[in-house]
């Protein structure tokens, strides 16, 4: 549908005559009126104040945005569409870094017992060194002489 409105010089909308196509062409031949041919359904005379003429196209847009209301809707659309892809890059990167981390810890905890072994068996050759420069021998000896008696009261193991 086609309508005329009236703009003042601040483009604000102050008058609109919306009656029928015809009307609004006649109407939009006066000075200061202008023709919005498919207008958009979302707007109201009663809230006209809201909304002003785009003068490259002719369109109705609401003052705020600076859009019509399809505009708003798909600008809304492309924004959430970002954000939904921005939330699902930061999902990804979180769990590959927890992937990273978690294999970090594998590792290190890999390479903590191999260190701990290694620290082991240095100190166990250490300790064996150091007890051949005191003198002593760190072979365990096997008793020469082994007695053992068994008595009704228990048994008895001495050893030489």
């Amino acid at each position: 549908m086609e309508i005329a409105v009236y703009l003042d010089d601040g483009r604000n909308i102050i008058g609109v005559n919306n009656t029928n196509n015809l009307a609004a062409e006649m109407q939009a031949t006066e000075k200061g009126w202008t023709l919005i041919q498919n207008s958009d359904p979302a707007f109201s005379i009663d809230e006209m104040f809201k909304w002003t003429v785009r003068e490259s196209d002719n369109k109705l847009i609401h003052k705020s945005t600076g859009m019509t209301p399809d505009e708003e809707t798909k600008t809304s659309l492309v924004e959430l569409t970002k954000d939904q892809l921005k939330d699902s890059l930061t999902k990804d990167q979180l769990q590959m870094a927890l992937t990273t981390l978690t294999k970090e810890y594998i590792e290190d905890k890999a390479n903590s017992r191999m260190v701990t072994t290694e620290l082991t068996n240095r100190i166990a050759e250490l300790t064996i060194k150091l007890d051949k420069v005191m003198g002593i021998d760190p072979t365990p000896e096997t008793p020469t002489d082994v007695t053992s008696t068994a008595t009704t009261d228990g048994a008895v193991i001495t050893a030489q």
